[in-house]
């Protein structure tokens, strides 16, 4: 089964968030056609586009499944050292979520198949180094893929669970409301939360470290 990695917040708002899912492609598509079913709702899934009561539908339909998910946070880790501007500290925080993350993650796994990562927020070059490094993590079994997250499931499902942890984190009017959407699934063991040292974010090659243009 495949590892879907998709991110949510920012080091500009002081909370960042990465979910790597781990689920079966067929059991992603079922969830998916079964909230369409019930809410209406087409297009691309977007954690940060639908209110509290279909954000829960969504998690209820992955509790149901075998999917397993670990979700690593930025707090004080989205803080930037002296000297270093906010884009590149952005793109550093992203990277070692994500190395966080599915490192923690695979264990568990068995041996996934392969690492499916969202191609929509940072440029080529930076997702490109990603990648790589995340596809050395995973083992010369498995193969680490760049995905549009509108074409697949997984990665339309790990954006909700990224956008809820955010929402979790952030304070905000439904902070508490999010917090006990996803709390079942915590108490099942079923997502591991970690919050990410600032010692662990460490500068990727200035040769990649451009954001993606607008």
């Amino acid at each position: 089964m495949p590892i879907y990695c998709d991110e949510s917040g920012g080091v500009s708002r002081g909370v960042m968030t990465l979910a790597a899912l781990f689920i079966d492609e067929d059991a992603a598509e079922a969830v998916l056609s079964r909230f369409r079913d019930v809410t209406g709702l087409r297009g691309e899934l977007k954690g940060s586009r639908i209110d509290l009561a279909e954000r829960a539908l969504v998690v209820e339909l992955l509790e149901k499944t075998d999917a397993t998910a670990t979700v690593s946070i930025a707090l004080s880790a989205t803080e930037s050292k002296k000297g270093m501007d906010r884009g590149s500290h952005d793109i550093n925080v992203y990277a070692a979520l994500m190395d966080d993350a599915v490192s923690a993650l695979l264990p568990s796994t068995g041996g996934c198949s392969s690492v499916v990562m969202d191609d929509g927020r940072y440029g080529e070059k930076v997702l490109e180094y990603v990648r790589r490094e995340i596809a050395a993590i995973a083992g010369p079994w498995n193969t680490s893929q760049l995905v549009e997250s509108d074409k697949l499931a997984g990665l339309q499902l790990a954006d909700v669970l990224a956008n809820s942890f955010y929402n979790r984190a952030r304070v905000s009017g439904k902070q508490s409301r999010v917090a006990a959407i996803v709390q079942p699934m915590l108490d099942a063991g079923r997502i591991e939360m970690r919050i990410l040292d600032g010692a662990e974010v460490e500068p990727l090659p200035k040769s990649v470290r451009a954001k993606k243009e607008d």
